[in-house]
């Protein structure tokens, strides 16, 4: 447990606490090295109450780590790709995603996740598509936890 604390020490007091309560949480079920642990930590893109817009296209992904977006609204007239191409990513909790023809709405307590290679995509013509990749493990999962 020392070690925990030593990493949340060095990371600074501007790393918002829920941006890391799930990995903590996992942490605890399932112990990892510590640099492997600072670094997951590190890795982390939090927006919460954001609005985002685009002049053409939006294309949130995670490459590496973590990216979180919750009670935020991500507009882009032609298309928006949200997701992970490796590592992982979560949209939700009152974010919309939309185009001029398409739009995700998730409401309070609802999710979608992805993991390694997966994104949800809203096309040009005004579908919305899932891919997943071959890379093992990769998913996408729609969650509903209660709100608080």
């Amino acid at each position: 447990m020392s070690n925990l604390f030593e990493v949340l020490g060095s990371l600074g007091l501007g790393l918002a606490t829920n941006a890391i309560y799930d990995l903590l949480k996992v942490t605890a079920e399932k112990p990892m090295p510590k640099a492997r642990l600072e670094a997951a930590m590190q890795d982390r893109i939090n927006l919460h109450g954001v609005k985002m817009t685009a002049a053409t296209v939006i294309e949130a992904l995670a490459s590496r780590g973590y990216l979180s977006i919750q009670g935020s609204d991500l507009y882009a007239p032609t298309a928006l790709a949200f997701g992970s191409i490796s590592g992982g990513a979560i949209v939700g909790d009152g974010s919309v995603m939309r185009t001029d023809r398409s739009a995700t709405v998730a409401g309070p307590g609802a999710f979608a996740e992805t993991v390694g290679n997966a994104q949800i995509r809203h096309n040009p013509d005004g579908s919305i598509s899932f891919h997943v990749g071959e890379e093992p493990g990769s998913h996408i999962a729609f969650k509903n936890r209660d709100p608080k």
